[in-house]
């Protein structure tokens, strides 16, 4: 008889999972549509921006850190400031699908193992966050690594407009996070007064219980979110 219940426990925790993977990826997609509009759109406004300074130049000049040294043309910089803008967004899209993978996967697992204990839950859901939160650090840092070297092959000793270049980077992968920020903030609000709506006019649910499903999955986003 226990173990029937225990398969019947398991067979409703995967269910809810595979619904919060559906639910979360289903918003992540549809975010990411929109971000990548906005991503073009600004990424077209720092070249035009950057690019105009000089007027769009192609000549070499005067160093501002030292005046005996000429570095690269504007339009270049301009260039590669787009390029490393673009990688940072993209960077920190592809963050954001890990992390929201590895946070659905970790709250089924977290669920199951409370079963044996409160310990074994946050076991499971501290070693899951430091899972994510090393991959994702170590993601960013890894693409700006390679970044700088790549582009240091065209700016070489020209450190002034590496760096210049090199600060697109930031730039781009603040951008979607504060998209990820906002709208994962949008979406579980949506949902918790949805929620709520639903089980105290229909149902006669009271406020955040756990009885109503919308009540979980919104709970659940926020751990993606936050």
């Amino acid at each position: 008889m226990c173990d029937l219940y225990e398969h019947q426990l398991e067979t409703i925790i995967l269910i809810l999972f595979f619904l919060c993977i559906v639910g979360a990826t289903s918003f992540l997609f549809t975010e990411y549509q929109y971000v990548g509009i906005f991503m073009i759109a600004f990424a077209v406004l720092i070249f035009v921006f950057l690019g105009s300074v000089e007027g769009f130049s192609t000549s070499y000049q005067q160093c501002t850190y030292d005046t005996t040294k000429m570095c690269k043309p504007a339009l270049f910089t301009a260039v590669f400031s787009t390029v490393s803008f673009i990688l940072g967004a993209i960077t920190s899209v592809i963050s954001g699908f890990l992390g929201m993978k590895i946070a659905t996967y970790a709250n089924a697992r977290s669920t199951l193992e409370a079963r044996k204990g409160v310990g074994k839950a946050f076991i499971v859901a501290f070693r899951s966050g430091a899972v994510m939160g090393f991959l994702l650090a170590a993601n960013g840092l890894l693409v700006l690594y390679i970044t700088i070297n790549v582009f240091k092959i065209y700016y070489g000793d020209d450190w002034e407009g590496l760096f210049e270049a090199i600060t697109g980077y930031g730039l781009g992968g603040s951008s979607m996070a504060l998209f990820g920020r906002v709208g994962g903030g949008i979406y579980t609000k949506a949902a918790d007064v949805g929620a709520d709506l639903v089980g105290k006019v229909e149902r006669n649910i009271p406020e955040d219980d756990p009885i109503n499903p919308a009540v979980n999955i919104y709970f659940s986003h926020i751990i993606l979110v936050k």
